[in-house]
């Protein structure tokens, strides 16, 4: 099941830009000489954050399921494929009753 989000949610790189006033703020106030260069510099360091971020997440995510997905004991998936089968089977029976059951197919 997927997270609830709000609207009023950011993701990814904007979450970590919600951040700029305050660095900038910060950056001007310990180097006030420097000009506008560290400002820019920030806004672009934590737009690089916020897409790294975004991306190392989803990449943890992929092997998460991954390694769920392995973990599964073959019995399981082998019922669950007994199910489906049969679920075809008598789908295919009410569309077409004069037509072979799948598995009489597969056999031959």
């Amino acid at each position: 099941m997927a997270p609830e989000h709000h609207d009023w949610t950011r993701h990814g790189a904007g979450r970590s830009l919600l951040w700029w006033p305050l660095s900038s703020f910060v950056l001007m106030a310990v180097f006030p000489d420097a000009g506008i260069l560290p400002i820019v510099l920030s806004a672009l360091a934590l737009a690089l954050v916020g897409v790294t971020g975004t991306v190392a997440a989803r990449m943890l995510r992929r092997r998460l399921r991954a390694r769920r997905a392995e973990g599964v004991p073959a019995a399981l998936t082998a019922a669950v494929g007994d199910v489906v089968d049969e679920a075809v089977e008598k789908v295919e029976s009410v569309i077409d009753p004069a037509a072979e059951p799948a598995a009489q197919r597969r056999a031959a």
